[in-house]
């Protein structure tokens, strides 16, 4: 078979994830792989576009045949009325950019691959289908490593994916994202980009708590630097006040939200008030698991034989989230894939679909 490439592209809101694998003598192989932040609400509908553009011109897939396959959860930005409405702008975004390729294909929630004309015939069925991907690379992939049973927890900038695995198939109860947000399989905060005051309504302040400001003083991003968690070429997304994300400006932004400023806060009170917000933060992942662990223990499994796998941005997040919600085992999604792309997890999933369906179908 003559080489070809693949790529898959993971559509978001706020970033934009590649990933360009290359086939060539019977062989797989990560080509490349980009992750961009692309503030679709700041930047317009056009900044998609536009981000495609970029990623093609990184990838140039001229040189050889090309397959794409593409997810998406930007159709839910405000700058589309309806998903529908995000869902059509998108696809025909991904087949203007890429119309020399040799086929657009579009992941569903049922774990499938359809053409640009069903995905814009049922929107629905591809609107937030990134998680299918991930289920999907996971029901085939999983066992190679000699796990079947196991719980899938994948920390972003923005949200927490979590997929049960049950003998080694996704399990889900939710596959919109309202529904998921009922059962406990989407959770609404991410590494860097959620407002401090979604997550606590006070603080320790002096010995005492103060409540919080309302206020977007200041982000996950701003306590993750200060805790260590992160780089700071990590954060990527725009500051809550504009300035850069030095520590010295993360800790500023942070002594905020109690309505006080860096004169009025020293660095230790600082680093107590993250590790107070970000233990509160893991309580969100923790409480959903729970509502999970629970579901499964309702079904009579045995729950002590599960795997937590973790991956993402935030995956040591999810770790310690997994171990306190009682997982004795915690994978890095990296042991799986032998190598270190769980940041764009769902875009190498998808290219792996678009992969397995062209291969699988010519050998």
């Amino acid at each position: 078979m003559q080489d070809l490439v693949f790529i898959g592209l993971d559509i978001g809101g706020a970033n934009l994830k590649a990933v360009k694998l290359h086939y060539s003598g019977g062989k797989i192989i990560i080509d490349d792989y980009v992750r961009t932040y692309n503030p679709v609400w700041i930047r317009g509908a056009k900044s998609i576009k536009d981000g495609l553009r970029e990623i093609k011109e990184k990838f140039n897939p001229r040189c050889r045949q090309y397959y794409v396959a593409a997810t998406m959860t930007a159709e839910l930005s405000d700058v589309f009325k309806t998903k529908s409405e995000g869902v059509n702008y998108i696809v025909g975004a991904v087949e203007e950019v890429f119309s020399d390729s040799l086929f657009n294909y579009y992941v569903t929630v049922d774990k499938t691959l359809v053409s640009a004309r069903e995905a814009q015939e049922q929107p629905l069925n591809v609107a937030a289908a990134n998680w299918a991907a991930s289920a999907w690379y996971l029901e085939n992939n999983l066992s190679k490593i000699g796990y079947k049973d196991a719980v899938f927890i994948d920390i972003g900038s923005t949200t927490t994916t979590i997929i049960p695995l049950i003998s080694g198939k996704a399990v889900v109860r939710g596959k919109s994202d309202p529904e998921k947000l009922v059962v406990g399989e989407l959770v609404y905060t991410g590494v860097l980009r959620a407002n401090v005051a979604s997550i606590v309504d006070k603080v320790p302040y002096k010995g005492y708590f103060a409540r919080v400001s309302f206020e977007r003083f200041a982000l996950t991003g701003d306590v993750h630097l200060v805790l260590n968690l992160i780089r700071r070429e990590d954060y990527t997304t725009e500051t809550a006040d504009g300035r850069d994300t030095s520590l010295e400006n993360a800790m500023a932004r942070l002594s905020r939200v109690p309505c006080a400023d860096p004169n009025m806060l020293n660095e230790e009170e600082v680093k107590e008030m993250a590790r107070y917000i970000y233990e509160a933060q893991i309580f969100r992942v923790f409480e959903a698991l729970m509502q999970i662990r629970s579901w499964m223990a309702s079904m009579g499994l045995r729950l002590d034989d599960f795997v937590a796998v973790v991956a993402g941005l935030g995956k040591y997040m999810a770790e310690e989230a997994a171990r306190r919600a009682g997982f004795r085992e915690v994978i890095d999604i990296d042991k799986l894939l032998l190598a270190p792309i769980s940041s764009v997890f769902p875009a190498y999933a998808t290219a792996l679909m678009v992969y397995d369906r062209i291969v699988s179908a010519q050998v």
